[in-house]
């Protein structure tokens, strides 16, 4: 399904992305009301501010995924200031995340209807959990901050560990990495954004991946998926602005 959505279309030429591009709809001759133009750039701004808000605070966070010694202790030799800026950047990200997957999949709807449904239902469903993610790293710098910090390892431990924070953490990674392949195999078959931005987003899940599997975890992979996200976000939410509603296919 990837490498078909950046072959030649099998769609007849009548109904191709030119003529599609060409049929006019109830907003083309009008400039859009108020009311558009607001949740338009609302939602180009998460599209953009997600990701960039997500690799912020990846970039800046104290422990990835280590056990709780390692974390607290992390996060008590961190400087509080860049702390608390991670901290800030996961809460944003955590709200404009689920936003930027409805625009995604809005801009690619019309035309490729059920990738961008499947890709924006496994986003949403993905990024609902990253909020108690971002709270269980508020927990660690809390502890991190107590007397004697070191002693909460083993119940951070078990509260991260137990079946509703791990089921949260299976849903996150499955359904956000899944997602965004999804969503940009949808927007290139729509013609929203340039190939490069396409491959730009379906590149960053398999590298979010390898940063796990690969011996020594190297985390410098995991630092380029999120700006190649960031970058492949751009065009789309460009689009999102300045595009008209997109027509039916």
């Amino acid at each position: 399904m990837i490498l078909s959505a950046f072959g030649r279309s099998s769609r007849p030429a009548a109904l191709n992305e030119q003529t599609i591009e060409s049929i006019p709809d109830e907003k083309s001759s009008e400039k859009a009301p108020g009311y558009e133009r607001l949740w338009r750039r609302v939602l180009a701004v998460a599209i953009v501010g997600g990701p960039l808000g997500y690799a912020v605070g990846s970039i800046l966070i104290p422990a990835v995924h280590e056990d709780g010694t390692t974390s607290i202790a992390a996060n008590a030799a961190a400087n509080p200031i860049i702390n608390a800026v991670h901290l800030v950047a996961y809460v944003l990200a955590s709200f404009l995340l689920p936003l930027g997957a409805v625009g995604l999949a809005y801009l690619s709807y019309a035309r490729a209807p059920w990738p961008a449904t499947i890709g924006g239902l496994l986003a949403v469903v993905g990024w609902l959990p990253f909020s108690a993610l971002t709270a269980l790293d508020d927990l660690t710098m809390a502890m991190a901050a107590l007397p004697d910090s070191g002693s909460y390892a083993t119940l951070l431990d078990r509260f991260a560990n137990d079946a509703v924070m791990g089921g949260y953490l299976l849903v996150y990674i499955v359904g956000h990495l899944v997602a965004y392949v999804v969503l940009a195999v949808a927007l290139r078959r729509a013609g929203v954004i340039p190939r490069w931005a396409a491959w730009s987003t379906i590149a960053s899940s398999p590298l979010t991946v390898a940063v796990f599997v690969l011996p020594g975890r190297p985390l410098v992979l995991g630092d380029v998926a999120l700006s190649l996200l960031v970058i492949g976000s751009i065009p789309a939410a460009r689009a999102m602005v300045t595009r008209n509603r997109p027509a039916n296919p």
